[in-house]
């Protein structure tokens, strides 16, 4: 196969550094435009008719320009497709043709992406598909129409945490929410110490009606657990020595977690060797006792997460039938470091002891978006570890401030040779006031929108327009549809207003109008 590639004058030498990576032969063309984005569809079929181009069988155009390809493949009688955005994936693009059926208006690289994506959410859901057959296999457990175990991704649990000091519209928004994220189980959360048995049943009722997933009570007070059993709860979060008998004569027909202490007594082991005994005593008393459906927790320590998986995989080597449940979160919430790098770590090491159940909560802001990011990494871990490979290049990924590869084009300082060359200071220029008003700038990652309050000046205490939307360009655009900027260094700070907020919301951080996002 040869492949013509399409390109302007600037970027032809880095097309070409590219190509040469790929094992397809190739022959880059520099159209005469120095910004390849700018070439339009027919300028190329014109050329490309002109030039009488013959001898390949298939011709790539950068995919940043818009339009249809098939105008230049009516001109050349030759198969013309969308290439990639970035020469940086040229090799992939070039690898997987024949493989790839490419699209004449949507660039391969996309292309690649949702096939990588296709082909990871067919494995998920053939194991899904089959679990009937696979809830047979040791190991293996069902919580109401959820199954868990070795042979299923593991799942994830969310906590709304403090349920009882919430009223039960907030809970169902949060419910509702977590579901949305991927949440597979709603877990209420009590207060310790503080007895609340009718908010208990009254918030596993507010849960179980607006959703449909097992609902947990998370508490070690048996008179709690009753009434979230009696409203309907599935699931008791936790059962250690100093509780099992008074939960053991209401649990016989939901499931339960096990850990290895005596709450009552102050107890709990450090040791490895010990923490597993006690646990395996416990276990035993619960099912001596008639409580069927058991996991084990063995407790992840924030100050010794080492020394706690251990604990995690020597109980698993013992006890290789019992579904293991893990509270991941209780080391995302103890650390000042970025949640999405965190949990996918924990789900790592999760997947590698064999954990079924993860425990997600997001009570601080630097935990927020904790559900979504574990429900990811629980697939990328079951997909790595059933194609026996690392977690890379599985068509998901927890990318979010940094880039798998470099695809911008490195700058060259060259251009400047026979330009003036001008250095931007901080003599900023005296403020004056857009005469339609000022905006100001939020975010609600409620609603997920960006939110620009317009006001006709700084006296004005509500808004006269609000304008909302999810993306910076939107916002903006709106803004100017309605006439609302007539300076041009307000239109270039309120860009840069919503851009930031823009990034805050795909990113979840905190959006203060006028301050730096990130730390120099």
């Amino acid at each position: 196969m040869k492949v013509l590639l399409i390109t302007g004058v600037l970027a032809q030498d880095i097309v070409k550094r590219y190509a040469q990576q790929s094992s397809i032969e190739t022959k880059v063309l520099a159209l005469p435009i120095q910004v390849a984005a700018l070439l339009k569809m027919p300028n190329i079929a014109q050329e490309l008719k002109n030039r009488n181009i013959n001898g390949f069988d298939a011709i790539l155009v950068p995919g940043l320009i818009r339009g249809d390809t098939s105008v230049i493949a009516a001109a050349t009688q030759i198969p013309t497709f969308k290439g990639p955005r970035y020469a940086a994936d040229l090799p992939t693009v070039l690898d997987s043709m024949g493989k790839v059926e490419l699209s004449t208006v949507t660039p391969a690289c996309d292309l690649l992406r949702e096939e990588l994506q296709r082909k990871a959410l067919q494995e998920l859901e053939l194991a899904e598909k089959n679990w009937k057959t696979l809830l047979n296999n040791p190991g293996n457990m069902a919580i109401k129409n959820l199954v868990f175990g070795k042979d299923f991704p593991m799942r994830v649990m969310a906590e709304i945490v403090d349920a009882p000091l919430m009223e039960s519209d907030e809970i169902q928004r949060l419910a509702k929410r977590y579901v949305e994220h991927g949440a597979d189980i709603i877990d209420v959360g009590m207060i310790a110490g503080e007895p609340r048995p009718a908010d208990a049943k009254r918030a596993v009722e507010a849960v179980k009606a607006v959703v449909d997933v097992p609902v947990s009570i998370d508490t070690l007070d048996p008179v709690e657990a009753k009434a979230a059993v009696s409203a309907g709860a599935d699931l008791i979060l936790s059962v250690d020595a100093g509780n099992v008998e008074e939960i053991a004569a209401f649990a016989s027909d939901v499931a339960v977690v096990a850990i290895p202490t005596n709450q009552r007594e102050g107890y709990f082991p450090k040791e490895v060797a010990e923490r597993v005994a006690f646990l395996e005593q416990i276990i035993a008393r619960a099912r001596a006792l008639g409580i069927k459906q058991i996991l084990a927790d063995l407790i992840l320590e924030p100050s010794n997460v080492l020394r706690s998986f251990i604990a995690f995989g020597e109980y698993a080597k013992r006890n290789p039938d019992v579904p293991l449940f893990i509270g991941a979160t209780n080391f995302t919430e103890l650390i000042d470091a970025d949640s999405v790098g965190v949990n996918a770590l924990l789900a790592c090491l999760s997947s590698e002891v064999g954990v079924s159940i993860l425990l997600a909560t997001e009570k601080s802001s630097k935990a927020k978006g904790t559900v979504k990011e574990l429900v990811t990494a629980s697939k990328m871990m079951f997909l790595a570890k059933k194609r026996d490979s690392v977690p890379k290049n599985l068509g998901l990924d927890l990318l979010v401030l940094k880039d798998k590869r470099l695809r911008a084009e490195p700058y060259d300082a060259n251009v400047e040779s026979d330009a003036q060359l001008v250095y931007a200071d901080e003599n900023l220029k005296p403020e004056v006031l857009d005469e339609k008003g000022i905006f100001k700038i939020a975010v609600d990652h409620i609603s997920g929108n960006i939110v620009a309050l317009h006001l006709v000046d700084n006296q004005q205490d509500k808004p006269t327009v609000v304008v909302k939307g999810k993306t910076a360009e939107n916002v903006y655009s709106k803004i100017e549809d309605l006439g609302l900027l007539t300076r041009l260094d307000h239109a270039a700070y309120l860009g840069r207003e919503l851009a930031k907020a823009e990034v805050a919301l795909l990113t979840g951080k905190e959006y203060i109008q006028d301050s730096p996002l990130f730390k120099a």
